[in-house]
């Protein structure tokens, strides 16, 4: 982990540590605690996995491309945005893409599973494959 000294303080918040608390803090704050099944994290050595019981609110879609904020449970958030973690203005997926597209890894993928409802985030920790075109790495 790289990390920096600031006023003689270190400091080795990376932007990656900073997408994993948001999407951590998403996948609790969008959980349907009235369903009987659990958040389930997932690390293995090339991804992470990130499962909370119900669908996302504002559709994937909307999700993805970020600007609307409709959170399950309001007051979770509300304690999040009170130690600085987890966005309101509904920015915090597309930052995780953003994150990830940065560090050249394979992009994330959300999935909705219904019966019984259940989203899954997927943070591949794997750098992208070049695609060949006519001969040239692009």
């Amino acid at each position: 982990t790289p990390f920096k000294i600031e006023n003689g303080i270190r400091v080795d918040d990376t932007p990656v540590h900073k997408a994993l608390r948001e999407a951590l803090a998403n996948c609790l704050i969008n959980t349907d605690y009235y369903l009987p099944q659990a958040v389930v994290v997932k690390l293995s050595p090339d991804k992470i996995i990130l499962e909370n019981p119900g669908g996302v609110r504002t559709g994937k879609k909307q999700m993805l491309k970020g600007g609307i904020s409709d959170p399950r449970n309001k007051t979770l958030m509300k304690m999040f945005n009170l130690i600085n973690i987890g966005e309101r203005a509904g920015s915090g997926v597309p930052d995780i893409y953003s994150v990830w597209n940065h560090q050249g890894w394979e992009e994330p993928v959300v999935e909705e599973r219904y019966d019984p409802d259940r989203t899954i985030l997927t943070l591949p920790l794997i750098e992208k494959v070049a695609v060949k075109s006519g001969g040239k790495t692009q």
